[in-house]
């Protein structure tokens, strides 16, 4: 694999492409309370890795304002693992194509981060993958606001990572976040980013 020498570090952190993660996901005890033994639905979403020459970026999208669900947020491009799909990479990449217009000949899987379980009730496969640095995104107006990029180092930058406890459905929970110019990145999507942090933090 043909790899920017500033991914390599990231890319020794991550689940090899032969050996995805399997449910539960890294935060099942921290929702087994409210989603007792139902089963989770399959999904996937891409981490988009892109080589600048400042240094690596993540790729995020924002939702549109009317959406139904998750309006105006910022996430991963990535939904459901449908019938067509032969796993969950080719779920991500589809889903990152719809939404972005980024072709999956655009992206490289290198890995997959742990997989996590949302409120909702999925089970989600993060794949993450390196975007060819001259993408030119086309987003769906339908779902997606803008796609813009925050610089990784930024991610990976404790200081930079807010822990909000809350009290919800009877006992105090950990909610992730991170605000980088204007944006607010929480939820799933932030949870991905901590696991990405743990996984860097434990590779040699």
């Amino acid at each position: 694999m043909n790899l920017p020498l500033e991914l390599a570090p990231l890319y020794r952190a991550l689940r090899a492409l032969d050996d995805p993660p399997r449910a539960p996901g890294w935060n099942h005890a921290e929702l087994a309370d409210v989603l007792g033994g139902a089963e989770r639905t399959p999904a996937a979403v891409l981490v988009p890795l892109v080589t600048r020459r400042e240094g690596v970026a993540v790729l995020f999208t924002q939702r549109t304002d009317d959406l139904r669900h998750h309006a105006g947020q910022v996430s991963f491009p990535g939904g459901r693992i449908e019938h067509e799909d032969t796993d969950a990479v080719a779920a991500a990449l589809r889903e990152t194509r719809e939404e972005t217009g980024i072709a999956p000949s655009l992206v490289q899987p290198l890995g997959f981060l742990d997989s996590f379980e949302t409120i909702s009730g999925f089970c989600v496969t993060p794949v993450v993958g390196a975007v060819a640095p001259d993408y030119v995104a086309a987003p769906d107006p339908r779902e997606v606001a803008a796609v813009f990029e925050v610089p990784l180092a930024f991610l990976l930058d404790p200081a930079n990572l807010v822990r909000n406890r809350i009290a919800w459905q009877g006992r105090p929970r950990d909610i992730f976040e991170f605000r980088h110019d204007g944006r607010r990145i929480w939820g799933a999507t932030a949870a991905m980013l901590v696991n990405l942090q743990r996984r860097l933090a434990g590779c040699p």
